[in-house]
């Protein structure tokens, strides 16, 4: 199979533009869509990272859209209906297979991991981001691949697991080259170092089976 990887800016697409300005981060994966004359309409499921009243800001300006059709938000796990242009068509047809959840950043970008039996779909998806989206293509490999973690978004995290690794990401943590260490984010949280440690570290034993490759 083959594989790509795109990142875009999200200043163009419906939940994207939004998330800069609540500061909220979604991991999103479409279940299912069907095309209409003018549009393609797309049920979604995914999670939701920041601060609860960021949250329900960021829900109460999404669903004032009239693209948006249905949208509930339960703690950090969403799920929706939402319009999506025809020529999305690209993205949402029987050669894509999303092989892991889109992620939609609170810094303005979102990035999209999708595979195809041949390449010649995935050079149309990539053409389609960087007219409509001015984005570019991160990589495009052969290779197969061992899972795709869409049974389940993620798996239940404590409030406390929750905050320490939603504190991590958003401040690189996860980033390569990493923009901040361990003391750095217990002294962000109000925590002690060991206890943030705990914190984080049950909560990626919980997710690293669900957001890993390979």
């Amino acid at each position: 199979m083959w594989i790509a990887r795109l990142k875009f800016p999200s200043e163009r697409t419906l939940i994207g533009s939004k998330a800069p300005k609540y500061l909220v981060d979604l991991f999103g994966y479409p279940l299912s869509y069907f095309y209409t004359k003018e549009w393609i309409i797309v049920n979604i499921i995914g999670i939701i990272f920041g601060k609860d009243k960021n949250k329900r800001e960021f829900l109460k300006d999404l669903k004032k859209e009239k693209r948006v059709l249905n949208f509930e938000v339960n703690e950090d796990f969403f799920i929706g209906t939402i319009k999506e242009p025809i020529y999305a068509k690209a993205v949402y047809n029987s050669d894509i297979i999303h092989t892991a959840p889109a992620y939609i950043s609170s810094k303005g970008f979102e990035s999209i991991t999708i595979g195809a039996f041949k390449r010649e779909p995935l050079i149309k998806v990539n053409k389609i981001i960087e007219e409509k989206y001015k984005g570019n293509l991160i990589s495009i490999q052969q290779k197969k691949i061992k899972s795709i973690s869409i049974a389940k978004i993620r798996p239940e995290l404590t409030k406390k697991q929750k905050a320490a690794i939603e504190l991590a990401i958003k401040n690189g943590y996860y980033h390569s080259p990493r923009k901040i260490d361990l003391k750095q984010l217990a002294k962000l949280s109000g925590l002690s170092f060991s206890t943030y440690q705990v914190h984080l570290r049950k909560a990626e034993e919980k997710l690293i089976p669900y957001f890993f490759e390979e």
